[in-house]
């Protein structure tokens, strides 16, 4: 298929094992190492490169209060800026097989979080929506890979993600209230592209989904399912997000399980990449 594309050039060199969740705060890209259980963040021009350690998998990260709100294996947490993690009153209790994943602020603030098992059991994983108060509502249950997750605020609808249906499903959402309602398939992710992971919405309504194992963010439009634009990524992607607004998207990458040999052919894998998309 062939479709506009550019190639995604070096932002930030890092070494994660699985770089996710990536956001914009005070003028620092932020984004989260899974599995090395780190919180980095980086200044605009690349530099400046700073990290904060948890004590558990960290799936996602986000501005909240004083500090940031965290989905790990441990439950819902906060992070203070000087490092001191906190269980929220209210975050669901995880068994032992579950953490959380890919997380981000909805347009009113609120943090939304789903989990998924080590070993991707089928159904044993939910999504939650976190309210200022710290209050916490399951949005949806029998989710097996909880993963992209985006609002268009023009439409007020909800996309997501559960990576192991190869679709993306949308919802009505309410601003208001927070509530989601009515899903729907938006449009399947062709196998061919790769597996759907992190997922990012444009001011047009464009959907740009990481395809993981495809070597490329693909962007949808979910009106019809047509893939539209195309940015190359020289290793393993896994999520984005916008900065400019539209202009530039960040790329945060993966190691995870690539053999040496892999590596020297693709020795920036888990750094940070960026893509100007303002041509496109």
């Amino acid at each position: 298929m062939k479709i506009p594309t550019v190639n995604a050039e070096l932002f930030c060199r890092a070494e994660c094992t699985v770089g996710e969740g990536p956001f914009w705060h005070e003028d620092r890209l932020y984004w989260v190492d899974i599995f090395e259980r780190k919180l980095h963040s980086c200044d605009r021009e690349g530099g400046d490169m700073r990290a904060l350690a948890v004590s558990s998998d960290l799936g996602a990260a986000a501005p909240w209060s004083d500090g940031f709100i965290l989905g790990t294996k441990n439950g819902l947490e906060t992070l203070s800026h000087g490092g001191m993690t906190q269980l929220l009153p209210r975050s669901p209790a995880l068994t032992p097989e579950l953490r959380f994943n890919d997380g981000k602020l909805d347009p009113a603030g609120r943090f939304w979080c789903g989990t998924t098992t080590y070993e991707f059991r089928a159904g044993a994983g939910a999504l939650y929506r976190v309210e200022r108060n710290g209050d916490v509502s399951c949005v949806l249950e029998g989710i097996t890979l909880s993963n992209g997750l985006d609002w268009d605020k023009v439409t007020s609808r909800f996309y997501f993600i559960d990576t192991m249906t190869q679709r993306v499903d949308v919802f009505d959402y309410d601003l208001e209230s927070g509530d989601v309602s009515n899903r729907r398939l938006a449009f399947e992710v062709p196998k061919e592209f790769g597996i759907p992971d992190g997922m990012s919405c444009d001011t047009a309504g464009r959907l740009w989904v990481a395809c993981w194992g495809g070597g490329h963010v693909i962007g949808f439009d979910p009106r019809t399912g047509d893939a539209v634009s195309r940015i190359r990524v020289p290793t393993q992607l896994t999520s984005s997000c916008w900065v400019g607004p539209d202009r530039r998207l960040y790329i945060t990458t993966a190691r995870l399980n690539l053999s040496p040999e892999t590596l020297l052919k693709e020795p920036l894998a888990g750094s940070v990449f960026h893509a100007d998309l303002s041509g496109l």
